[in-house]
């Protein structure tokens, strides 16, 4: 599987990118996927959970699927903020442009891709877990993710396009979740009227429990490939 640093001109970012795209079917949207602050505690390191995942759903999507490990993740260069994780979400997309796109992200980033759903090539949106990473600043720690200071997580306050705007949306949400940590969710599903899924799952774990994957499978199915697709 290639993976590769990539250089994003004129923004010069330098990120962590896997990319997959040997099982790809001709005519199926690009999934641009990113795990989040991963618990490493299965998957080894933040790169190694991405590459996994990468390639566990290109094989299952039968689609390209580039996985980003924004700034502070991984191998990628500088710390994770609120604004900058949105900023290297916004570019990638535009680099990637004008094939369409898939938007996968686990939590904040899940948020922050939400907020990208507005933008031209995206074409579906899969939060798995969004506003809200339940790891603490130890566990944090622990991932070799680099917060940067000046940024307040886990609150995001990105500005949402409004719901005639967004692309398709499917929401996953843990079953250890409190209703209380995540308020903000009711009031989006109100407005936006995603595809609700709830795992009853650790939610920090979410990145390699195998069923957020397969319903993602069954959305992608039902919801943006034009054919049904058949391993062979």
């Amino acid at each position: 599987m290639p993976v590769d640093q990539l250089w994003c001109e004129p923004a010069g970012l330098q990120l962590f990118i896997a990319t997959v795209k040997e099982s790809a079917t001709p005519g199926r949207p690009t999934i641009l996927y990113c795990p989040g602050i991963a618990d490493t505690g299965l998957g080894g390191s933040s790169d190694r959970v991405l590459q996994e995942a990468a390639e566990r759903l290109s094989f299952y999507c039968h689609t390209e699927v580039v996985g980003l490990n924004p700034h502070g993740l991984g191998e990628s260069d500088g710390m994770l903020g609120t604004t900058t994780l949105l900023s290297d979400l916004r570019t990638v997309i535009t680099f990637l442009a004008p094939r369409p796109l898939v938007l996968i992200g686990f939590g904040l980033v899940g948020y922050a891709m939400l907020a990208c759903g507005d933008v031209d090539p995206v074409v579906g949106v899969v939060t798995v877990d969004p506003l809200v990473d339940q790891l603490n600043t130890e566990e944090i720690a622990s991932t070799g993710a680099r917060l940067d200071p000046s940024s307040h997580f886990p609150v995001a306050e990105y500005p949402l396009p409004t719901a005639t705007e967004v692309a398709r949306w499917m929401l996953v949400t843990p079953g250890d979740r409190p209703r209380e940590d995540n308020l903000d969710i009711d009031g989006l599903i109100q407005s936006y009227h995603p595809e609700v899924h709830r795992v009853y799952a650790t939610s920090y774990r979410l990145q390699n429990d195998p069923r957020p994957y397969a319903l993602i499978l069954g959305w992608l199915e039902r919801e943006l490939w034009p054919t049904p697709t058949t391993s062979s």
